[in-house]
Parts: C-alpha cells; structure tokens; sequence
C-alpha cells in the first residue's frame, strides 16, 4: 500500500526500434503465483489522522512472517523517506526467532540520514533504515513508526490514496483507520475485498481486509500490468475546485508578471510566424535553454511553481515550472494556453477524488489553428500536434484564467500511418537476399528515433535499425539526415544490406515467410493458452504500410488477397506473383493502447488471430530458386 504526494516527471523511455518496425517480443508464460509460494505473511495497521490545517499523521505497526528463503532478501534493509519538513519516529522494533522471545533492535540498527537525491532534481529529504538481524525462514519481524507531514502552502484539504496491487507479501490482515475533524469522504474501486464502516459523524473511516490474499504474477511480460486494482481514496471534499482553486489563483498570478528578458526576446523573435511555427519556436527554446530538474529542497514548494524571473534565472525546472513558463510565452504569443494537471504513465488510473495526490505532472493545454495540443515541455523531443501516450485517453485538470478548474479529456490518438516500408529483396541460388529498404518514420516511432540519436548516438540507432531486418544481416548500410527536437512526419531512412537467411532451407527448396506479419501474434496465443491474466500495453495506436518485392525465385502460389477486421486490428494484403517472383502490400493498424485480460481471452480476439494467421500463411511460400 502507498501513497503517491509529489509531483514527478515522468522518463522519455526509448523502446528498441523493433517495435517501431513491427516486430513483437514473445514473452514467457505467466501466471497467478500460488499462495504456497509466498515468501513473506504481512499484518498490517495504519492509523492516519488528518488534522484541521491539512497535517497528517500516520501511526503504521507492521509485522511480518519469513516464509521462504527469498523472504530474507526484501526484509534486509527497511527504508522511510521523509521530507526534512515533516517528523519521522520509530516507536518499537523488534524481532522474534521460531520458539524464542522477541528482541528488540538494537539503536546502532537505526540509522538516519540524507535521503539520496533523485537522478533529475536535488531535494533534502531524509531517510531512516531498519536492519534486522539473523534474518531466516521463521523470523518475524514488527516495527511501529509515527510520521507527521507538515501541511503544505495553499493545502487547504486532505487526501489520501492507498492501493493493493500485485505484491510478493502475502497480505493476511489489514486494518486501516482514518479520522478528521471534520467529515471524511471517500470512493473506491474493486474494493470488494474489503468492508469499509463510516461513522455517525463521518469522522472516522474504517477499513479492514476481510480474508488473506495473495496477488503476484510469476514469469510476467515487461509490457503486462493491471489498469484496475483496489483502492480507496479519502478526501475531505469531492470538488476540484476545493482542492485546486487556490492552486489556480496562485498559477494566474504567476502568470501575471511580465516575461523575463530571455523568454520576451524568444517570443520577439518568433511573432511573425504561424502560431504553429511559433509553438514549435518557443519548446525549442525551452529544450534549448532549461533542462529538466526538479529543485524540492524547499519543502513548501508542493504544486507551487517558481515565478518566471526564477526560472530563466535557474535555467532548469521541474515539470510545472517548465509548464508555466510555456504558457506564459504561449499567451505572450497571442495564443491562448492554460496550465493543466495530470496523472502521467502508461497506466491511468480513474480520478476517484480529484484531490492532490490524484495527479503527478503538469502539462500545457495550446488551441493552435483551432485544434487542442496537449503539451509536455519536459519531453527530449516534440512533434508538433501529438500527443504523447503516457497523457493520451484520461482525464486532466485545466486551469482557467478565471482561476477555475474544470475537468477534460485527453482523447486517444486515431491509429496514423507511422511507419511505411519498401522493401525489394533479389535471391541468390543459396538463399541470401540482397536488400534494398526505403522506410518513412512518422510519429511516435520518429520522435524515439530522434531520442535514440541524442541519448546513445546514430551509430547505435543505424545498428538498431539494420538488426530489425533479421538475424543474420551483413554489410549493412544507412543514408538518412540528422535528427533534432523538432521533428515533422515523413522522415526517410534508406537502407541496403545482405539478408544470409532471406530464405530457409527445406530439403531441396527454400521458403519464405514474412515474420513481422506471421509472428506478430504468437505473443497472443501464448497468452491465451497458457491462460494469463494482466492486461497488456500496447502502446500508441499505429499503422504500418508495407509493400514487398521479391526477386529470383519461382513462388509457389498466388495470394488472393485478405481483410481481417475487429476492435483492435484491422489487417488488408494483396499481392501478386511475378514471372521472376512475388509482390505484396500488406496495412496493419493497431486502434488501442491496451489490450484488457477479458478481451485478449475472449472467442472474438481468438477468432481474429485465426484470420489473421491465416491471411499471413498466404504470403507464406515455397521458393524455387
């Protein structure tokens, strides 16, 4: 159980270019780990009160059971990060061998600290750790640890988040306790696990686990998760305008001071372009001269940006300075931008409460020639009018310039054409292929291409690109232009090399097969058989146009053709033999990020891989060389 408090950035990952070229990792099976298997019983309570001013305090006792040898290795240092502002106290510790007393800890076993600080930004947190010794299957441990957090500026009310996702600890009690001075309100979701009790007053919440669980995926894919877990939320109000109102206000007046020199000059320089040059313009100017870096050394910043002198003067900031600042030279621009909160990830939770802790990024809402851009000034890269997928289809808190908060939706971006590939292949007698690829990146795949190139050089990325087209690829060449911040769609990449297994060896003859089509969807099958269960994450809707020539070889058949529609593929192939060979065309979009347990395992999603594996068999081919 956790809860979220700060505001972070979130990091700008660049999956390897396969992805972007339609190749799919197979991932192991995975499945439910059995109770048996648990490595550590844990008995949970938290009292947390919330005071008048917005303080909290929160008394947890903790107690844990070694089950399995690996249960030693997650108990052997217990961290607490605490900010320098609030209180941190460690009441009792103690541990209890099998059959034998229980031993307090030892002072020398607690140890206080500066909290490390995080790889982009400094802040003067502490931490204290707990190590308990002689650690084996039968220890238990139990420790009670008090911690008030200081009330924050223009905090006016509480909130409070905990969730149940899947954990190593098998949890066999929970009892939570929640009391205010004034009423508590609250929603959940999948809370059936747990019986929550109100008050006469409202003042108190109660919440206990009604039966021991044990949630933890074994041999899980890196791009499974669950979009839904239990959770609760408790508030002392249920409008955003409670919680956020003085944030606006606060956020206009900062607004409301004139440009510093540098940000005046960049939009001098950029106001006689089209607003979208001019958008493009000024996230180039803040790439240029601001990098991200969060400065939390002052404990009461919170949601409260520096004012804009602050931040040319730093030249960094986190992600609602760099925010604020965009929108101040955006409305300097004479085009209109607000300042907008939100929950930034792969996984976007519903808001249950629109308190503080529901959101952890701040974004700029732009209206460029009529249209909505949702934008991200910490990013390493911008493609104008995209939205990014870790904002893409959620909800976002906007910031008016009346000081008032309304709620929006960020919506899904339509499965554009991001990656076009011509291919021509010509056959040697012993299989090889020598091949000639033009390939056009538009959109997602193009802005991680222009992050690859700056993060790890354009020899890595050509490496990257040329290992995407097989196995055993020699003398592989690429002709491209040089990448930047700014990136625009269309960008074309050219390619020639020699494939040695172009073609596989079957007896006396060779066949063909087009993997990027046929393998795409082995992933799914292995889901379905061996009856996973987490959600996958797909990513950015996208499309892929490829078209295929193949030379010097006799094809054994023809290909009638095929269309495979559902929810979340769409698939059409034609093609047709050649006197020297084959051609082909084949679109394949993908209309979702997320591929939800129920629907990956329903008949309808089996039926589409069936057709789809079927319209793929079509292309696949005996060669007669």
């Amino acid at each position: 159980m956790y809860r979220s408090h700060r505001l972070y950035r979130f990091s700008f990952h660049c999956p390897l270019l396969a992805l972007s070229l339609g190749l799919v990792s197979h991932g192991v099976s995975a499945a439910l780990q059995p109770m048996t298997e648990a490595p550590l019983a844990s008995d949970t309570e938290l009292h947390c009160h919330f005071n008048r001013d917005a303080s909290t305090d929160c008394t947890t006792t903790q107690h844990y059971t070694i089950l399995k040898p690996n249960g030693r290795e997650m108990l052997s240092r217990i961290d607490f990060d605490y900010s320098e502002g609030d209180t941190f106290e460690v009441i009792s510790a103690q541990s209890t061998q099998p059959g034998a007393k229980p031993v307090a800890l030892d002072a020398a076993q607690i140890d206080t600290r500066t909290a490390p600080n995080p790889d982009q930004g400094f802040s003067r947190y502490k931490q204290t750790s707990l190590a308990f010794p002689n650690l084996r299957v039968g220890t238990q441990i139990r420790y009670t640890v008090r911690e008030r957090r200081a009330a924050k500026p223009l905090v006016t009310q509480f909130h409070y988040a905990i969730m149940f996702g899947p954990s190593a600890f098998r949890r066999d009690h929970v009892k939570a306790r929640f009391t205010a001075e004034r009423p508590i309100q609250w929603r959940s979701e999948l809370f059936d696990g747990f019986k929550v009790t109100a008050s006469a007053n409202g003042k108190t919440l109660d919440v206990v686990q009604k039966k021991p669980t044990y949630l933890n995926y074994i041999n899980e894919s890196s791009s499974a998760a669950l979009q839904r877990i239990p959770r609760l939320e408790v508030g002392s109000a249920l409008e955003r305008q409670a919680y956020f109102g003085d944030f606006a206000q606060r956020y206009n007046q900062i607004l409301g001071a004139n440009l510093p020199a540098q940000a005046a000059a960049a939009v001098a320089a950029a106001r006689n372009l089209a607003p979208a040059q001019q958008v493009e313009a000024l996230m180039q100017h803040i790439n240029d001269h601001y990098r991200y870096l969060g400065d939390w050394r002052a404990t009461e910043r919170g949601y409260v940006p520096f004012n804009l002198a602050e931040i040319e003067q730093h030249g960094y900031g986190d992600c609602k300075d760099l925010a604020i600042l965009l929108t101040a030279m955006l409305k300097a621009s004479g085009i209109k931008a607000e300042t907008a909160w939100v929950s930034r990830g792969d996984v976007a939770f519903s808001l249950l409460i629109p308190g503080t802790n529901a959101a952890n990024h701040a974004i700029v809402r732009a209206e460029v020639d009529g249209q909505v851009w949702w934008l991200d000034p910490t990013n390493p890269v911008f493609a104008p009018g995209q939205t990014l997928p870790d904002i893409q289809d959620r909800w976002v808190l906007v910031n008016d310039a009346q000081g008032q908060v309304r709620e929006e939706q960020i919506p899904l971006e339509r499965p554009e054409t991001t990656l076009r590939l011509d291919k021509k292949v010509h056959f040697d007698k012993q299989g090889n292929g020598a091949t000639q690829a033009t390939i056009t990146f538009s959109r997602l795949p193009l802005m991680q291409m222009s992050v690859a190139d700056r993060q790890q050089g354009t020899t890595a990325t050509d490496q990257n690109i040329c290992g995407n087209f097989g196995n055993e690829i020699s003398d592989c060449k690429i002709t491209r232009h040089p990448t930047a911040f700014v990136v625009h769609d269309g960008y074309t990449v050219n390619a020639s090399m020699n494939d040695q297994r172009a073609l596989e060896k079957l007896a006396n003859d060779y066949v063909y097969t087009d993997e990027s089509l046929k393998g795409r969807w082995d992933g799914f099958i292995n889901y379905r058989r061996h009856d996973q269960q987490a959600d996958l994450y797909l990513g950015n809707p996208e499309t892929y146009d490829y078209r295929f020539t193949l030379t010097g070889g006799q094809m054994e058949k023809a290909i009638p053709g095929c269309q495979v529609r559902s929810p979340w593929y769409d698939l059409d192939l034609d093609g047709k033999r050649t006197d020297d060979g084959l051609q082909y065309h084949y679109r394949l979009s993908q209309k979702i990020r997320w591929l939800p347990h129920a629907e990956v395992a329903s008949e309808a999603f089996g039926k589409m891989i069936d057709e789809a594996r079927a319209c793929a068999e079509q292309v696949h081919q005996v060669v007669k060389l």
